[in-house]
């Protein structure tokens, strides 16, 4: 399982320690590599390649668009048909209801006191079936709210198979 938390950008960049008697250091880890490196190593040990990555990097960017856009449909400001081509049917048709029950009309245009919400983390589980399992959790102007998402190949494409609103 892995977890990626997104948090504010600081306003100042951080201090930087300067080594005065050794100015050109040819140390073979400088902290500027050391992620790098650890990647490396890692990606050794538990036998991942390019296409891992990838892979895992597309699920995270999928997982973040869709959430979003779920809840944007939920709030009223995006229409459910924009997900048609990410989304089973049967998905689409339980975000529907759902956006009906939450605003209690189904329209296109935004609710009064709606707004956006941020990503504040993504957790994501590969199964054995090589389906993703995906939570997102979003926070709001005075909420917080969750989405799970499952995320499976599909001809050649990534689809969500499932979704739940929590």
């Amino acid at each position: 399982m892995s977890t990626i938390t997104i948090s504010a950008r600081a306003t100042t960049p951080a201090a930087q320690p300067v080594d005065s008697l050794a100015p050109n250091s040819s140390a073979p880890d400088t902290p500027a590599d050391a992620p790098a490196h650890l990647r490396r190593a890692l990606d050794h040990i538990f036998h991942r390649t390019d296409l891992c990555r990838t892979e895992h990097r597309a699920i995270v960017e999928i997982t973040h668009s869709v959430a979003r856009a779920v809840f944007e449909v939920v709030a009223g400001y995006r229409s459910v048909s924009q997900l048609a081509f990410v989304m089973e049917p049967t998905c689409i048709a339980k975000l529907q209801r759902r956006a009906l029950l939450e605003t209690g009309q189904y329209s296109a245009g935004p609710e009064p006191g709606t707004a956006h919400g941020q990503i504040l983390s993504l957790h994501l589980d590969h199964c054995f079936s090589g389906a993703w399992e995906c939570t997102a959790i979003l926070g709001f102007k005075n909420r917080v709210r969750a989405v799970a998402l499952k995320i499976e190949p599909w001809h050649g494409r990534w689809q969500v198979t499932d979704v739940e609103l929590i």
